[in-house]
């Protein structure tokens, strides 16, 4: 439960939690001597270590040691852009490790200490305005933004902050760039067209905050994906518009002798007369055999069958 706590990313987030971070910044081995002290924000957050061993606070190092006990990592299939920009951009945990090397230079250290950028929302909003048209390729661009960031904040090289701040997000994994189209640009709410039923939420997204991002008991021996999954419908094949045919599949489950151990259970799917995708099946004894049980498996086989 102190782990979860911890973890608990937000405006609840208690606050000897903040106190363990400021703790765990300070106690790092001789490696991690380099990353600036008011950048280590957050271990699991970034890619910088503390200590692990002896040399730690006692309490913290059982919290270390109870996240690598239970494989504790960020993982997900999609997040959301709100969460993608919370993260920290300086030394983030899922960026190219040549982010590590782009923190000392000059328009980095402009962008910590006069912009105070430390979250990935606050790299793009500085990279942003690269993109404006009146925008100009120099530092004495005298564009909006650019006099702005001169007068606002003392930046002698605007649009050299600008370009680092681009080269910052470039480190980023499709999966964590902001930039990129994520699912939750394209996939909608499902919506109900009565009141007996509820629409499946095929969404894959992971939205809130940065707490949701992390799983426990996941498998070592496979690495999460960085990239981000195609889920988007093709309406473009070889210049011609795709036009995607939808049908719609009933599906039920019953069971004799319901509740009693000599129950069984069937479960089947219907479409039309004669279609490919009817089915009827008795569920093996290996599953429960109950009617929902049934209706669960006749879910899943419509979904395995169709395209």
């Amino acid at each position: 439960m102190w782990l979860k706590a911890y973890l608990s990313f937000g405006p609840n987030r208690p606050l000897w939690a903040v106190f363990a971070d400021a703790l765990l910044a300070q106690k790092v081995p001789g490696s991690e001597n380099t990353v600036d002290p008011s950048l280590r924000i957050n271990t699991f957050l970034q890619s910088w270590n503390p200590y692990r061993n002896n040399k730690q606070i006692p309490e913290l190092k059982e919290l270390l040691d109870t996240a690598r006990k239970y494989n504790l990592r960020i993982e997900g299939i999609a997040f959301s852009k709100e969460v993608v920009r919370k993260m920290p951009i300086w030394y983030h945990a899922e960026a190219d490790q040549r982010i590590r090397i782009m923190n000392h230079t000059l328009a980095s250290k402009c962008l910590k200490t006069k912009h105070i950028v430390r979250t990935v929302g606050d790299t793009e909003e500085i990279a942003k305005a690269l993109l404006e048209e009146e925008h100009e390729t120099q530092n004495n661009c005298g564009c909006q933004k650019c006099t702005h960031l001169r007068q606002s904040v003392q930046c002698a090289h605007p649009h050299g902050c600008m370009t680092q701040a681009t080269k910052l997000l470039d480190t980023l994994p499709p999966k964590w760039d902001p930039r990129s189209e994520f699912p939750e640009d394209y996939q909608n709410k499902p919506l109900n067209d009565g009141e007996d039923w509820k629409a499946f939420d095929g969404r894959v997204t992971t939205g809130g905050e940065l707490t949701n991002i992390f799983r426990i008991f996941t498998d070592k021996n496979i690495t999460p994906t960085k990239e981000l999954p195609k889920l988007k419908p093709d309406t473009n094949v070889n210049g011609r518009h795709l036009v995607i045919n939808e049908i719609i599949v009933a599906t039920d489950g019953s069971c004799k002798n319901d509740g009693n151990d000599n129950a069984r259970a069937g479960a089947g799917t219907y479409v039309e007369k004669e279609h490919p995708l009817n089915r009827s099946v008795k569920l093996p004894l290996y599953l429960g055999q109950s009617k929902q049980i049934g209706e669960l498996t006749a879910v899943k086989i419509a979904a395995e069958l169709a395209d």
